[in-house]
């Protein structure tokens, strides 16, 4: 498979050519035993569409290291456990996995509900990444200065959002902002300050909002009815499944068939029971993952993906679990140690490093990406089309 060959080739580049794997630094770190990664993500609950297929391709990368020598020198292992979305659970996993003497503690991909387990890995100086969080809060922003997040984030999905709306959907907006996570509120946040940069008004603002099982907790009834007499151009629902499921079939319900965009929290087809047949819906998200996307590294990942599990990916946010390996072993071997403060310092120097999620670049300030192009993606009757790849103009950090 062209993935297996070419990722492991990579993997090798990663160990000699970058890395400066030489005896000196082989000496300096301990490989008795396998270098423990642990992984608080969720397998169940709402959270499990976006953390599984993560989990999965991180595991991918890990065994593709392994055979390629390792970090260092030293082998690694994962160890990932459920915490059903549940940030208590989290935070006890983390406790138990750091006891263990995890080098890298892998997170749930939103800020939110990962922070209590984050918490854990930082204050006990061990690194901490989320996948896909989408929040500049995944770092210093949020007292995390171990924390670093291989998504793409909200100045710069939401920017992309508002200026191919701007472009091609419409001129005015009606916001759907949903106050369930700082993702999402985030999100509309940015969306509007970058769409009325643009020119473009925002008619109004309906709020909603969801339980953590992932449900409306109240209809939006009376927020559709005002949307209705917004008559905008363009509604940006900012939200995730099942209550955005939930708000989107109550806008075409009502009767509006106004074009809607949403970012990576409306990505895949796994909710697309509750909108049946649906069309003008654009998402911003991480990679298609329905067989057309251009980017030949996605397609193979997802080639070894679905070899692996047998089933095909729910969401693009599954490349990040790859990367979120790949940045590990990047910053470990460039610092010829496995401590969090010294990983952490190399990560800070990234600069369009070549990941699979894409060009990855941090700051001693900024450890999530703004600038890393998203893929857009449309849905016509209830079939996804990749559209293009296309990185923001300007990422927009909202002042609310």
């Amino acid at each position: 498979m062209k993935f297996t060959k070419r990722l492991a080739i990579g993997f090798v580049v990663l160990a000699l050519a970058l890395t400066g794997c030489s005896s000196s630094s082989e000496k300096a770190v301990d490989c008795t035993e396998p270098i423990l990664i642990g992984a608080a993500m969720a397998q169940t609950g709402f959270m499990s569409p976006f953390d599984g297929p993560a989990l999965t391709t991180a595991q991918i990368a890990v065994d593709k290291i392994n055979a390629a020598g390792g970090v260092n020198g030293c082998q690694l292992v994962l160890e990932a456990v459920d915490t059903e979305t549940n940030p208590d659970k989290g935070q006890q996993i983390a406790t138990d996995l750091i006891a263990k003497g995890a080098k890298l503690l892998l997170v749930t991909c939103d800020a939110d509900i990962n922070l209590k387990s984050s918490q854990v890995a930082n204050d006990a100086g061990v690194l901490v990444i989320a996948p896909c969080v989408g929040s500049t809060a995944m770092g210093p922003d949020n007292g995390l200065d171990l924390g670093y997040s291989l998504g793409s984030a909200v100045p710069g999905e939401a920017a992309i959002m508002a200026e191919y709306a701007y472009e091609k959907l419409g001129q005015t907006a009606t916001l759907f902002k949903d106050m369930s996570i700082a993702y999402t509120t985030s999100q509309c946040d940015a969306f509007e300050a970058r769409f009325k940069e643009l020119g473009g008004t925002v008619k109004s603002v309906q709020q909603f909002s969801q339980t953590q099982a992932g449900a409306l907790d109240k209809p939006v009834k009376a927020q559709v009815a005002n949307a209705k007499k917004d008559a905008a151009g363009v509604i940006a629902l900012c939200s995730y499944p099942g209550g955005g499921a939930e708000a989107l079939a109550a806008i075409r319900a009502g009767g509006l068939n106004t074009p809607v965009i949403s970012g990576f929290g409306l990505d895949g087809a796994f909710w697309l029971g509750a909108v049946p047949n649906l069309s003008n819906f654009t998402t911003v998200t991480y990679a298609s993952v329905f067989g057309d996307d251009s980017n030949p590294k996605v397609v193979e990942l997802l080639a070894a993906f679905k070899e692996k599990t047998g089933q095909d990916a729910a969401t693009g946010g599954l490349i990040t679990g790859a990367s979120a390996i790949e940045a590990f072993a990047l910053a470990a071997t460039r610092a010829s140690s496995f401590d969090g403060k010294a990983m952490a310092a190399e990560m800070n120097k990234f600069a369009n490093e070549d990941l699979t999620a894409g060009p990855t670049s941090f700051t001693d300030t900024l450890h999530v990406n703004v600038s890393r192009p998203m893929a857009v993606i449309t849905v016509t009757n209830g079939k996804h089309a990749f559209v293009e790849y296309r990185a923001a103009v300007k990422p927009t950090f909202p002042t609310k």
